[in-house]
């Protein structure tokens, strides 16, 4: 006789390898039936073995420790094992969070700059376009900072100039107030571009957008305008004041590049899931190497000029969720076309 452990416990040819105890017991109490010949029969922690040669019952009883202790150890292994298990899936859920936390940001700033972004190529290019546009705000930094010091620089050497006029009585004082409001003008229309906008949202119709925009920029008899509306536009939600201005920015550039007789064309329609505004001009166009400058602030090829509307333009259009594509050809004219994602119908 064994255990389950493998030790012998009795052997008819051999002595008990363990102490045992000669008793006489009725184990008809315990068992239902008893053993035969060689037969070992249960209950529960309780064994009783019928040896053929020396005919003889063998009793034995598990001790408490014999099978707790190994439920025990049994249980809390799997309480190890479990907390184990719970512990690694943290700590490689925190690590995955950390470990794509760098892709993430830079999706956010690939989504904030308008960049499109392939999977097959997500590392590459877009890494590439963001470290483009970074490089492209640094340098829009350095020009607005030079821009500010420059005209800044010209206003107070002008007030310096009149002031000693005035003061030897050449020149009145009121050229002083003048040039301090034209400084304070452009203070002003800086503040006014930096400062945040506030849309008010609605559902929009573009068709009337587009239509408050004409009224806001009249044309001269020598440029002819011709209009193109879509009559099954879907809806938009924005702001339709700062989207007419936004149009309206566009109408007027129109306008200044057209030199003598001329044309332009105004169009709206729907592709897909977006709605746009197209405004095209028979003007001067833009230069192949300014096409990426032209929404810079402070950008601008006018002499007076701030070159702030395009940079406003453009900021409307982000704020709306939208896009903005540019085609020009020196020399013939340029095509400016705001997309905006339209109401699910």
């Amino acid at each position: 006789v064994t255990d389950t452990l493998g030790n012998l416990i009795y052997d008819s040819r051999t002595r008990l390898n363990i102490p045992f105890q000669r008793t006489s017991s009725d184990h008809l109490t315990r068992f239902e039936k008893l053993p035969l010949p060689q037969e070992i029969v249960q209950e529960e922690n309780a064994f009783l073995f019928r040896s053929g040669s020396p005919a003889s019952y063998i009793y034995v009883v598990l001790a408490p420790s014999y099978s707790v202790v190994f439920g025990d150890i049994f249980r809390w292994h799997v309480f190890y094992i479990t907390i184990s298990l719970v512990f690694t899936s943290f700590l490689g859920f925190f690590l995955l969070r950390n470990l794509f936390l760098p892709m993430r940001y830079v999706s956010s700033l690939a989504r904030d700059f308008g960049i499109e972004m392939k999977k097959e190529d997500f590392v590459s290019v877009t890494f590439r376009e963001v470290y483009k546009k970074l490089k492209l705000r640094e340098q829009m930094l350095v020009e607005f900072s030079s821009y500010i010091a420059h005209e800044f620089r010209n206003s107070l050497g002008a007030i310096i100039g009149l002031a000693r006029l005035v003061e030897k009585g050449k020149k009145p004082a009121s050229e002083i107030v003048r040039e301090c409001r034209n400084m304070e003008e452009l203070i002003a229309r800086i503040l006014e571009y930096a400062k945040p906008l506030k849309l008010d949202f609605a559902d929009v119709d573009l068709n009337k957008v587009l239509k408050d925009a004409l009224t806001r920029v009249p044309m001269p008899k020598r440029i002819q305008v011709s209009r193109k509306m879509a009559d099954d536009l879907s809806l938009l939600h924005g702001d339709s004041d700062l989207l007419a201005a936004a149009i309206a920015n566009l109408l007027k550039n129109a306008k200044e590049s057209v030199k003598g007789k001329g044309l332009i064309e105004v169009e709206t329609g729907r592709a897909d899931d977006s709605v746009f505004v197209a405004v095209r001009d028979s003007g001067c166009g833009i230069d192949a190497g300014e096409m990426e400058l032209i929404f810079n602030p402070f950008f601008s090829r006018k002499t007076e000029g701030m070159g702030l509307g395009l940079a406003y333009v453009k900021k409307i259009v982000d704020e709306h969720g939208g896009r903005i594509e540019v085609v020009s050809d020196k020399g013939k004219g340029s095509t400016f076309v705001l997309r905006f994602p339209s109401v699910q119908e």
